[in-house]
């Protein structure tokens, strides 16, 4: 029998005939077995900058903390000089200087709302 090709269709099983235990219908593992489902990030953690990544790699609630540990810290700035300052730490992207600085004066925004 011919190895059955990756875009042909799953076959169903027989009526009665319970799913293979541990296998995830319709998705096919090329290479051995799917491995287990990725953890969830634990709560509680601190926010990890992460230089050169993406801001879209970065959660909103994980932003607000940055910001919120360089404001402990840095008592004098103004929200301009902290959006400045992270991002320089966080590094990302040139590309992305527009969306970096939306997104860390949100992140200013929230963090001064819940404090």
């Amino acid at each position: 029998m011919p190895p059955r090709r990756l875009d042909a269709p799953t076959p169903h099983p027989a009526e009665g005939e319970p799913p293979a235990s541990g296998s995830r219908p319709g998705i096919p593992a090329l290479w051995g077995t799917p491995g287990p489902q990725p953890e969830p990030p634990q709560q509680g953690g601190h926010a990890k900058i992460r230089r050169g990544q993406s801001i879209a790699g970065y959660k909103r609630p994980e932003l607000v903390e940055i910001v919120g540990h360089i404001a402990e810290r840095e008592p004098d700035l103004t929200d301009e000089q902290i959006v400045e300052l992270v991002t320089r730490l966080l590094g990302c992207p040139e590309d992305e200087a527009l969306l970096v600085g939306a997104r860390l004066r949100y992140a200013v925004e929230a963090y001064r709302e819940s404090t």
